[in-house]
């Protein structure tokens, strides 16, 4: 969908002569935009963006500890300047509104912007096409744009082939869940509810579990995340779980093989 922040996205990108962003500092372009970008310790805030007179001095947490979460933490900062050019204005970003689940109009356009600028759609669609969905591909994604495995996921379920669901879950609670349209099951309301308890996300919040790269992918049952049809069966699926211990959060892919 060209909405307004993916529309902002693609004119930055043409005015600039940038068809691919991965090898591309975003401070450079926060600093085009008459921006200024401070890194310091900032607790559990991943970024803020603040805008006097018209400029913008965006902070970022010098103890992410990845770069490519910085990077998406500065597109969604650089999103805020280009399409909330308020005179007086403070954006303050944690991973509830990095990840989506506290919504609201304006950090929705940021994330937007991000995702489009970091993972431009042509690119992203035809590095996706004909390759199966696994955890693996997703280290594949991270590598080729840059970019953060949470981030490639959620835009993996905007633009990829294989249909997968995302329940994003903090201290043992869901806070968000995201689907592919074509995945046609039915997702009770978790939200702010526990954790399945025979879930892969139970096992680190339970047991502090952490599957090793050959056995991220677990096998689940259907009705683990989702209700059961009068006529359905309750067949095999897979989870992997993208584990933060510093934010005490996972992310859940679940999908069919």
């Amino acid at each position: 969908m060209q909405t307004r922040a993916v529309l902002a996205a693609k004119k930055l990108l043409a005015e600039l002569g940038i068809d691919d962003t991965s090898n591309i500092d975003i401070r450079d372009l926060i600093i085009y935009h008459d921006g200024i970008v401070k890194e310091k310790s900032m607790g559990h805030c991943d970024g803020r963006t603040t805008i006097k007179n018209g400029r913008a001095i965006v902070s970022l947490n010098a103890d992410i500890e990845f770069p490519q979460r910085k990077r998406h933490v500065l597109g969604h900062e650089l999103g805020h300047i280009i399409l909330h050019p308020y005179r007086y204005a403070t954006f303050t970003d944690d991973d509830s509104t990095l990840e989506g689940y506290q919504k609201g109009p304006q950090e929705v356009e940021a994330n937007d912007f991000s995702s489009e600028l970091l993972m431009p759609e042509p690119i992203f669609t035809d590095f996706c096409h004909n390759k199966k969905f696994s955890p693996g591909f997703v280290k594949e994604l991270g590598e080729r744009f840059n970019i953060s495995l949470t981030s490639a996921i959620y835009r993996y379920i905007a633009l990829g082939q294989h249909p997968i669901c995302a329940f994003y879950s903090k201290a043992g609670r869901v806070q968000y869940f995201k689907k592919s349209e074509e995945l046609h099951l039915w997702i009770p309301d978790r939200n702010k509810l526990n954790v399945p308890s025979d879930s892969v996300a139970n096992e680190f919040y339970e047991k502090g579990t952490i599957y090793k790269k050959a056995e991220s992918a677990q096998e689940i049952v259907k009705s683990t995340w989702f209700d059961l049809g009068k006529y359905d069966r309750d067949t095999s699926m897979f989870e992997y779980c993208i584990v933060t211990p510093k934010y005490n959060t996972v992310l859940s892919v679940v999908w069919e093989s």
